[in-house]
């Protein structure tokens, strides 16, 4: 058996970014079971030095029901493979972070684990653009 030599050179990659459209069709599907979980839970108890006091979250789960959702299509959208679906995705994908920090104090263990799969979703987003050399 012969085995094959090195060239120096990398592999061509021009496939499509399966693994970070799947993850963001993940974390966007939390996001909507997370916000549709905050629109029906009603809302949230603070207690602080003045007292309790009672935040309501429907602004912020709607917010986050529509992020998700639109994060879920990007990450589908990116599984084709089309041209400017990575430049959608990565944008979908901060904005989906930067809400996951803001809603931070309110459910903080899966908001950071969410947030490290988008941060990874866009990595292998950047990695991919850059491997085919195209601009994002």
């Amino acid at each position: 058996m012969r085995t094959p030599q090195a060239t120096g050179t990398a592999p061509e990659r021009t496939g499509r970014p399966v693994l970070a459209g799947g993850l963001l069709v993940a974390t966007g599907l939390a996001d909507v079971l997370a916000g549709f979980g905050m629109l029906r839970s009603g809302v949230f108890v603070v207690l602080g030095e003045g007292g309790m006091h009672q935040v309501d979250l429907t602004f912020w789960a709607w917010l986050q029901l529509t992020i998700g959702a639109a994060v879920a299509v990007a990450g589908l959208v990116a599984l084709t493979g089309r041209r400017d679906a990575a430049a959608v995705a990565i944008g979908c994908a901060a904005l989906a972070i930067a809400l996951d920090l803001l809603m931070l104090p309110y459910a903080p263990i899966r908001l950071l684990i969410v947030a490290a799969v988008d941060a990874a979703a866009i990595r292998l987003l950047l990695r991919h653009c850059r491997a085919t050399g195209r601009a994002v």
